[in-house]
């Protein structure tokens, strides 16, 4: 008698049991392969760069900082004398758009600003620096000022809420930091500076400046550093060479 194998005892017990051992070892592999998965690490926020106004350093407030952040105090507005120059953060100053200055917060952060006076609101996101006058806390654009009713004033007291901040940045992007001793409307005289000192140090360089007027200075700075601590400690240093009013800034 011809005995096929769909006849042999227990067959589809042995057939459905490889069955789930075969699907069982699937299972394990795909859930081992993804638990194995690198999961990488959320990107590192680059600091805001210190900088100096008038001899005083500044440091703006990192993200992590932001959340929730509020804040009050006096708002001015600043227009057509500025329209079409650079700010601080590089961008060309447009009145008509919602944009503003702020000491601290970090470009590219996104501010809702509400003119406690007559509960008016406006979004600005921060491309500037400034106000650098006692007790203000927010330069606004023609624009902004306008719609919050400021343009008659020129000030009023406002309530500062932080709506988003800026994107992260890779955690490989580093800043450099240089020390300023020394700043001329000449060419020439800036030149001069940085020939007497090329031999100190290597990384003499000059920096070209235009202020919002137009004017242009020639800034000389020297050193390459790559955190704050060890450009502090060499801007004592120039400022025990003869330079008091040396500073620090971020290239």
């Amino acid at each position: 008698m011809n005995v096929g194998i769909d006849f042999y005892p227990g067959y589809k017990l042995v057939k459905q049991g490889l069955l789930n051992l075969f699907l069982l070892n699937i299972i394990i592999f795909f859930s081992f392969s993804f638990g194995c998965t690198h999961t990488p690490s959320p990107p590192v926020e680059k600091p805001p760069p210190p900088y100096s106004v008038e001899g005083k350093v500044y440091y703006p407030f990192p993200v992590e900082r932001l959340k929730n952040y509020k804040e009050q105090g006096i708002a001015s507005w600043y227009g057509p004398d500025f329209h079409g120059k650079k700010t601080s953060s590089g961008e060309i100053y447009n009145m008509y758009d919602n944009t503003a200055a702020h000491k601290l917060l970090p470009f590219g952060t996104k501010v809702e600003v509400t003119n406690l006076k007559n509960g008016k609101k406006a979004t600005v996101v921060i491309n500037d620096r400034g106000p650098f006058v006692k007790n203000r806390v927010i330069d606004l654009s023609f624009s902004t000022a306008k719609e919050l009713e400021l343009i008659g004033p020129g000030t009023a007291l406002v309530e500062l809420r932080v709506v988003s901040v800026p994107e992260t940045l890779p955690p490989d992007w580093k800043w450099v930091f240089s020390v300023q001793i020394g700043a001329f409307r000449e060419l020439e005289n800036a030149l001069r500076l940085k020939e007497k000192f090329s031999h100190l140090n290597s990384s003499a360089h000059i920096n070209t400046y235009e202020t919002p007027e137009g004017l242009i200075f020639y800034q000389v700075r020297v050193g390459e550093y790559t955190t704050l601590e060890e450009t502090l400690r060499a801007q004592k240093d120039w400022e025990a060479r003869g330079f008091p009013d040396a500073f620090v800034v971020a290239e």
